[in-house]
């Protein structure tokens, strides 16, 4: 083995040494959480003692039922709806003891929510249908401790205030249908649709938790 070759080999080694060792000592920075209330989020710590966390949510359902009117027939009903909110949480890492965080947490959040649902009428005469929607936004200050389990896997639980602003509008909808005449004269339909719609607002506070995982990349 000439010396150029051996150089080689042991400049190789160092350098698998070196990466080894680094990859050992460098503190993952990005992972997911999974958390309650039931959201999904991704955690970045932009420093050690700074660290942003995204979440979103989302949700949907659908569903129909059926009865009996006056006639005897079923007249249908069926519902949708749908909610999905985005929240952004900043993480200030007060203190470290050995596997263990504490950190303070300002939080804002947005949700917004709908539901529509429809009752047509089995005879045609009368049918109705409503529309809510609610939107809300959520400021909370929260205290936390995060605990790392390994390198890559850590548990999170956090207590706190949250201030709640929602606005909410709905509309319902009637529409009747009367069909006169007969033997003797014109058959003459008459619609009649009638709308009555509302707004609120609201404010609210709470007391706050979460917990929830992280697996780090």
């Amino acid at each position: 083995m000439t010396s150029r070759t051996l150089s080689t080999l042991l400049l190789m080694a160092a350098l698998l040494a070196v990466a080894a060792v680094a990859d050992a000592q460098d503190t993952p920075r990005v992972g997911i959480t999974m958390g309650y209330p039931a959201a999904i989020g991704v955690i970045w710590n932009i420093g050690d003692r700074v660290a942003v966390r995204p979440e979103m949510t989302i949700s949907g359902s659908s569903g129909d039922s059926s009865g009996v009117d006056a006639s005897g027939v079923s007249p249908g009903f069926n519902t949708d709806a749908f909610s999905i909110g985005a929240g952004l949480s900043g993480l200030f890492y007060l203190k470290r003891w050995d596997l263990l965080r504490t950190y303070v947490s300002p939080r804002f959040s947005y949700s917004y929510a709908s539901n529509t649902s429809n009752r047509p009428s089995s005879t045609a005469i009368i049918s109705s249908s409503s529309d809510a929607t609610s939107k809300a936004y959520t400021t909370s200050g929260s205290f936390g401790a995060e605990y790392s389990l390994g390198r890559r896997f850590g548990v999170f639980g956090e207590i706190g205030l949250a201030y709640t602003s929602t606005t909410a509008s709905s509309a319902s909808t009637l529409v009747t249908t009367l069909t006169t005449g007969g033997i003797f004269g014109p058959v003459t339909t008459t619609t009649t649709t009638t709308t009555v719609g509302s707004t609120s607002h609201s404010k609210s506070w709470a007391a706050r938790s979460g917990a929830g995982v992280i697996v780090y990349f």
